[in-house]
Order: structure tokens, then sequence, then C-alpha cells
């Protein structure tokens, strides 16, 4: 058999050609896949950050006082939220901050899970005309360290990361007790 019919014969055949084109496209379909996973992942794994400080601000600013345990809870029932991810990292500060007619918004109390919470006293950056004059605000501020089965060798933990502002709803100001 000539080399030049052995080739139209090899040209002809397309038996394993499926084959082949699956051996290519395989890689690239898993890559494709995992990364959907991932991104998918990561926005929910956001999502569930965002609900963290939405909860925590709505439930501080529906109480006219809040003690150590109501905080305790408050910061409970966030970390529920993120499950199934772990809640063990999750930083969270809750403040409640009012303008007394000074111009600047100032920290009436803070408490922090797993993070140091602000100094009573000090100035807060807040949104331009979200606290009125003797008003008030709570401030949830949460920070999230996600890390996805993958992406965790790839570019290590992501930072999730969102503020929530509530305004007390039954006063002007939520009072802070021990």
């Amino acid at each position: 058999m000539s080399i030049l019919r052995f080739a139209r014969l090899f040209r002809k055949d397309t038996h394993g050609m499926s084959a082949v084109e699956f051996a290519l496209l395989l890689p690239v379909m898993v890559v494709m896949y995992l990364g959907a996973v991932e991104i998918a992942s990561g926005l929910i794994a956001h999502r569930k950050a965002t609900a963290v400080a939405s909860t925590a601000a709505d439930l501080a600013s529906q109480a006219l006082v809040l003690s150590n345990a109501d905080v305790n809870d408050i910061f409970g029932a966030s970390r529920a939220i993120l499950a199934p991810y772990d809640s063990a990292g999750v930083q969270i500060i809750l403040t409640s901050a009012s303008d007394q007619g000074t111009g600047s918004v100032r920290v009436d109390w803070s408490d922090g899970y797993n993070i140091s919470p602000h100094a009573k006293g000090s100035t807060i950056e807040v949104p331009d005309n979200l606290v009125f004059t003797n008003g008030s605000v709570i401030i949830a501020h949460v920070k999230y360290n996600y890390s996805s089965t993958i992406g965790e060798y790839l570019t290590g933990a992501r930072l999730m990361e969102d503020t929530f502002y509530a305004r007390p709803r039954r006063a002007l100001l939520v009072s802070r007790v021990p």
C-alpha cells in the first residue's frame, strides 16, 4: 500500500472523530462548569453577607432599648443567615449614631462580634442627608471572608463586605443598656 493511498484512506476515515472532539472539548467544558459553580457560590455568599447586615440593622432598629442579651441574639440570628457557609469568622459591628445638632454624626453606642466596636463619641462617616438633626441611625457593618472550594487554591479567600443603615422605628434613638 502506497503512502498516498494510505493518506487518502486516513482522511476519509471518520471513526473516532467524535471521541477526539470530545477529548479536546472536555477540559474546556469542565472548567466552564466549575467556574459557573464558583461564581454562583460566591454570589450567594455575597448576598448572604448583605442579608446579615440588613437583618442586624433591622432587628436593632425595631427596639426601644437593647440589652447585652438582645445584642447577642441579634448577632446569633445574623450568623444563622450565613448557613451553610461557615460563620465562625464573620465580623459584625452594630452601631447607633446620631447628630446632636453639631453637624457631625457621632457614635452613641457600638457593639462588635469578632471585631472591636467603634468608640463611643467618635465621629463616623455616613451618606449625606441620612441623619437629620437630633435624629439617629443604626449601622450594621459586616465583613466575611469567603473561601470557595476551588478558588481557595487559586485566589485565596475573598472579602465580602457590606454596610446597612436603618432608622429607629419606635423612637428617635435606640438606647443601649448593659
